[in-house]
């Protein structure tokens, strides 16, 4: 029998996809105080010059962000009718003539703290980890799994601050040339299957023009390790990461926070520890389990304490995993492998979840950068050239996909309809715009409902 949706059964589902809605109504369900929070940020107006509040400002982004509307001028290009300002007093709770103009909202994100947009996403982190719905996402002994990964965000030909990166490049005909860039480091935390969310960001950035040594992602890494525990203090966490962040110095930041660690592991990172391994594996003192993670049926095989024969002062349990996958192209078989390097003890009743667990790494980079990247948020795209505001704009967009990335998964019709994000978004932006939210509509935005997520 078919589970695909006829026509006729896809304009019913449609019918009840609220849009906007049900957005703010997701929304409402997991942080009721959003708004309110969003009017506690420290103003750095002088509040004699104010026509907008804070959250008149900043709501409208969040908005854009959902909308998958990619400039701040065609914000206020779709925005700039009556019905959409009144739509958004509805939402916000207080009538509304106008919604900002983007240069007012972008003179604003200008000035105000970066500290303080991230304050609002902490409450908000915090409220999740503290409901009981996303517990089953964590690892056997309680821990939060947190996956570590840097990407590109904007590029100049010519200096565009002082904190700048630079890099020399070669051109098809031969010349160096200097390109200036923008990178930003981020902690995601897996709170299901398909919610990954942004727990703390850290940009990557010089501190002056004039610098002996580069920022980078593992400088970055340290300095967002820190913050997190700091604002996280008790939050039982495994950090994820690539072989990148397989070297000591992190790993010793993971065993002074009471962390376990769950990274990548190549010979470029650590070539003793597996030079050592493969000598264990060869003389055939290891644990194996076959026919693991059903259709793949592949092997995992694993050695405890490798440090030990190493000489190393931290944990290193290493395992790896492969399986045969058939080229879609060629119709050949192949073998995928990993490896990782691990604190948790390893055994066969736990190889195949943390094969699992491994494994998840990679959704930070497919599932992550790459929606916020190309599908929904453009984050590449430069809304202001004001080194604070762009820095504003993107802990903007991470507060908007943990409520979307919620609204997706959670949002029973949705689920049924199993259409493009694209096409969602473009169905919030047609019910902000031509929709009229009524006082029955606030009725349904703040009445109690359950959310499954499967």
């Amino acid at each position: 029998m078919s589970n695909q949706l006829t026509r006729i059964e896809k304009k019913k589902l449609r019918e009840k996809d609220k849009g906007i809605i049900d957005f703010v109504k997701m929304q409402n369900h997991f942080f009721p105080n959003l708004i309110k929070e969003l009017g506690k940020v420290k103003d750095p107006r002088k509040e004699n010059y104010t026509e907008y509040t804070s959250e008149e400002l900043l709501y409208p982004v969040i908005l854009k962000n959902s909308c998958t509307i990619e400039s701040m001028r065609q914000m206020t290009e779709w925005f700039d009718d009556a019905n959409c300002a009144s739509n958004l007093g509805k939402l916000i709770g207080r009538k509304i003539e106008n919604i900002p103009h983007y240069d007012t909202i972008n003179n604003f994100l200008e000035r105000l703290e970066t500290k303080e947009i991230n304050k609002v996403r902490i409450e908000m982190l915090k409220k999740l980890i503290r409901s009981k719905t996303f517990y089953q996402a964590r690892m056997a002994e309680n821990q939060w799994m947190v996956i570590l990964d840097g990407t590109g965000l904007y590029h100049f030909r010519e200096k565009h601050c002082e904190n700048c990166l630079v890099k020399e490049v070669t051109d098809k005909e031969g010349n160096k040339k200097k390109v200036y860039y923008h990178s930003v480091l981020e902690a995601k935390i897996v709170m299901a299957d398909n919610i990954i969310i942004s727990l703390g960001t850290e940009f990557i950035e010089n501190e002056s023009e004039n610098v002996s040594k580069q920022d980078c992602e593992i400088k970055a890494s340290k300095r967002l390790l820190k913050r997190i525990k700091k604002e996280f203090p008790r939050l039982k966490i495994c950090i994820l990461g690539d072989s990148l962040y397989a070297i000591e110095s992190i790993i010793d930041i993971c065993k002074e926070y009471d962390w376990n660690y769950l990274l990548r592991c190549k010979e470029g990172r650590q070539k003793n520890l597996i030079l050592d391994y493969r000598y264990v594996i060869e003389n055939g003192e290891y644990g194996e389990k076959k026919k693991m993670l059903r259709a793949e049926k592949g092997t995992a095989k694993y050695v405890n304490h490798v440090e030990e024969i190493t000489g190393k002062t931290f944990t290193a349990n290493i395992f790896e995993y492969e399986y045969e996958q058939i080229n879609k192209r060629t119709n050949k078989k192949n073998t995928v492998k990993f490896q990782w390097i691990t604190d948790i003890e390893l055994t066969n009743r736990n190889i195949e979840e943390m094969v699992k667990c491994g494994r998840k790494r990679w959704k930070i980079e497919n599932e992550g950068f790459n929606t916020q990247k190309n599908i929904l948020y453009k984050i590449e795209h430069l809304n202001s050239k004001n080194p604070n505001a762009m820095k504003n704009h993107y802990l903007l967009t991470q507060i908007t996909d943990i409520i979307m990335q919620l609204y997706l998964a959670g949002t029973k019709v949705l689920k049924e309809l199993k259409q493009a994000i694209k096409n969602t978004s473009s169905r919030l932006l047609e019910t902000f715009r031509q929709a009229i939210v009524t006082d029955e509509d606030v009725s349904y935005i703040k009445k109690y409902t359950t959310v499954h997520f499967t």
